[in-house]
């Protein structure tokens, strides 16, 4: 493969994805073929296209990054797959890593450090890099305990305040699929806390 790569987006933020496509325009190493903001169409869309790269979003409704990547695992012709997450969750790492994905970049990444390390992916790295903090506090006594992200601490404080799901969205400028998300992920850790939907 030789650059400009030919990329396709997954993401159903279209704020996220129109801003990560006027980036990889601006560089000579990348051009956007494709957003897709459906993730039931990414299969499709990627088999028609026969893209280089494809950036996927871990939080989306309808389908997961994780069940696109296990689709385009399905492709004919070779791709490198880049997963984009708000968040970094060392179960959802392990999934990934055990899918063969390219790469695992934080959605908070400057862009001269994102388009750094989306090159060393397209030369062959596998690539697992992050600027979040590491995870506030660590497992103690519970084995199948996954500490809290900074995000989901977040969303605690929220939940916490008596703030309803669009309510926490709105303070935190997310989408209400991506609070939802959130909170199916704290409903797991923490179910003895978390019993309710508001």
């Amino acid at each position: 493969m030789k650059p400009p790569y030919r990329t396709v987006l997954i993401d159903d933020h279209r704020i996220f994805s129109d801003g990560l496509t006027q980036m990889l325009g601006n560089s000579t190493q990348f051009t956007v073929v494709e957003q897709v903001f459906d993730s039931r169409r990414a299969y499709d869309a990627c088999s028609r296209l026969q893209p280089d790269l494809v950036l996927v979003d871990y939080n989306m409704p309808y389908l997961d990054g994780e069940s696109v990547v296990v689709q385009l695992g399905l492709l004919t012709h070779a791709c490198r797959i880049v997963v984009i997450s708000l968040y970094t969750d060392q179960a959802e790492r392990a999934r990934l890593h055990a899918l063969n994905v390219d790469g695992y970049l934080a959605k908070t990444l400057p862009a001269d450090r994102l388009l750094t390390l989306l090159n060393r992916v397209m030369h062959g790295e596998r690539v697992i890099d992050s600027d979040l903090p590491s995870e506030p506090f660590a497992a103690l006594a519970d084995p199948f305990w996954h500490p809290l992200t900074k995000r989901e601490l977040d969303i605690l404080k929220g939940i916490k305040q008596g703030l309803s799901t669009e309510q926490i969205a709105i303070e935190y400028s997310l989408s209400y699929s991506t609070v939802q998300t959130y909170r199916k992920h704290l409903n797991r850790k923490l179910p003895f806390l978390i019993q309710r939907e508001l």
